[in-house]
């Protein structure tokens, strides 16, 4: 996605009072060797995969979520964080975090909280090597930006 097109997503989204972030940071080595560094395979595990929790599978727990994430890379770490609209589906913190858990290993951060908070950190990734892609909704939406 473009500078331009990302600067205009996040007006979109700073307009937006409906907002759940969702950061995770682990190390590039484990990102590598979970999803060989494919932000796209680990979105489809995280959404379609068939990991469960509680007899509910991640396919069917984030249906219908919609939103974008960002991703960032440095020498250490891999950061992703997800921007959900609670429009379409508010997620509880415990699942979330269980279910990345799953997904990523126990030596993870996951943090959550609303898009001010995360706004200045957002902005920081923009222009470093990263990748933002829309998704559900959003990226029907947003494919015009």
């Amino acid at each position: 996605m473009s500078l331009h097109k990302e600067q205009n997503l996040i007006s979109t989204l700073r307009n937006n009072k409906n907002l759940q972030i969702i950061q995770v940071i682990t190390t590039n080595q484990n990102f590598e060797k979970r999803f060989n560094g494919s932000i796209s395979h680990f979105f489809r595990s995280l959404k379609n995969g068939l990991y469960s929790y509680q007899g509910v599978s991640n396919r069917e727990y984030f249906k219908g979520i919609s939103g974008v994430y960002f991703s960032l890379e440095d020498r250490e770490l891999f950061e992703i964080i997800i921007v959900n609209d609670t429009s379409y589906k508010t997620l509880n913190k415990i699942q979330v975090i269980t279910r990345l858990k799953k997904l990523l290993g126990f030596d993870i951060q996951v943090n959550l909280g609303i898009f001010d908070e995360y706004e200045p950190r957002i902005r920081e990734m923009i222009g470093i090597k990263q990748r933002t892609q829309t998704f559900g909704d959003y990226y029907i939406k947003n494919k015009r930006l």
